[in-house]
């Protein structure tokens, strides 16, 4: 029985040295970027994918260095050349071999079989992650089923010890997905533990203390995202969050260091002008006056310009200054009919909320004239124009 039992350990260990060796000669051919020449080798080694190592090994491949994807169920492959980058042929019309090979299917089948292997309910939330992210609710099953699958296979392997940074990044970011903010804080945490070099997890992680009143903790992790990050969509997102916590503390100072940073790095962003704009003439700074101009010239045809513009000015009484404004602007598209007709319009809306009714519908009749060069005959503003005369019928030209 002794001697049975050795022979038994033996051939399982013998098995898993091979596992490795291949997995290793694998990894191998994928630095050399020969991907397909490591997938088959792969196949070779386990063809009906019952070896959990080797399944998590084909998985990583197929989903990291694919050239095209049917859905993330079929993969085509290619060795590169010398010098040959995948990005530029990723997506590419080519005579490349396809795969079939179904990591949402056999992951499951072998968890079945091997319910203590973690690292493989680790995959599997990987490449429900990977899903979530690449398909925007495109894919076999809808959004939501993905994001509880990938949080519940994280989250499975977690409580046994076997994550990394990423996985514990996913299962916060479920859970910010889900709005429960507090249980995303130590998952976050802990990626940020693991790996203090990754924006995301720093970023989400002051996204959740915002949201749980810990705005000091979020300062902190927004400005590490900050630093971070390269993308400058990015870097502005973080820095606009980082002036909103200081709005919540009432640090109107830095909060418009932290605009100001956020417009530097990505100028001209609507979001960003527009939360400058309202905090500058909040503060009365005389910078809103060049930022009215900068807000208004990043889009005169768009009509939430103007609405903006309108509820900023009220909102500190100063309509008499926005006429002014607006009135300055129409030398500049007197043959662009949508902005003169807008800016007319809109005047002309002020004009009737100050009761200056004579003006307005003098505003109303030449926005109208203007709008009818470029707008169908249906168009809804005609409506309203024609709401407001109706209500001015009384009032002379």
């Amino acid at each position: 029985m002794k001697l049975k039992l050795t022979l038994i350990l033996l051939f399982c260990v013998t098995i898993s040295f091979a596992q490795k060796d291949v997995i290793d000669a694998a990894n191998k051919l994928i630095e050399l970027k020969k991907y397909e020449s490591a997938y088959k080798l792969l196949d070779s080694a386990d063809p009906n994918n019952e070896k959990p190592e080797i399944a998590i090994a084909k998985t990583r491949l197929l989903v990291n260095y694919y050239v095209t994807t049917e859905m993330h169920q079929i993969f085509a492959l290619k060795d590169l050349n010398p010098g040959e980058e995948l990005a530029a042929v990723r997506d590419s019309e080519g005579n490349f071999s396809s795969y079939k090979f179904s990591p949402n299917t056999v992951l499951p089948d072998l968890i079945e079989k091997y319910p203590d292997n973690y690292e493989l309910q680790k995959e599997l939330g990987n490449f429900y992650h990977e899903i979530h992210l690449k398909y925007d609710n495109n894919w076999l099953v809808a959004d939501s089923v993905l994001v509880d699958k990938f949080k519940s296979y994280y989250l499975s392997a977690y409580e046994k010890g076997v994550f990394d940074y990423w996985s514990a990044y996913g299962i916060g970011y479920a859970c910010l997905i889900n709005l429960d903010y507090e249980a995303s804080i130590p998952f976050f945490k802990k990626s940020v533990e693991l790996n203090n070099k990754d924006p995301y997890s720093n970023y989400n992680l002051a996204y959740a203390y915002l949201y749980t009143d810990q705005t000091e903790k979020g300062i902190e992790s927004a400005k590490k995202a900050l630093d971070l990050y390269d993308d400058s969509e990015y870097k502005t997102n973080a820095a606009r969050m980082i002036a909103v916590m200081y709005l919540e503390l009432e640090d109107t100072v830095n909060a418009v260091e932290y605009y100001q940073r956020a417009d530097a790095i990505e100028p001209n962003n609507y979001s960003t002008v527009k939360a400058l704009l309202e905090l500058e003439m909040a503060l009365n700074m005389e910078a809103y006056k060049e930022r009215t101009r900068q807000f208004f010239l990043l889009a005169p045809e768009a009509p939430t310009v103007y609405q903006d513009l309108m509820r900023f000015y009220w909102t500190v009484n100063k309509p008499d200054e926005l006429i002014q404004f607006l009135s300055a602007q129409t030398g500049n598209y007197s043959a662009d009919y949508t902005v003169s007709g807008n800016l007319k319009f809109y005047t002309a809306l002020v004009q009737h909320d100050k009761k200056d009714f004579k003006n307005a519908k003098l505003n109303f009749r030449l926005a109208k004239e203007a709008y009818e060069k470029v707008l169908p005959s249906d168009h809804q503003v005609f409506k309203v124009i024609e709401s407001y005369n109706n209500k001015l019928a009384n009032y002379g030209s």
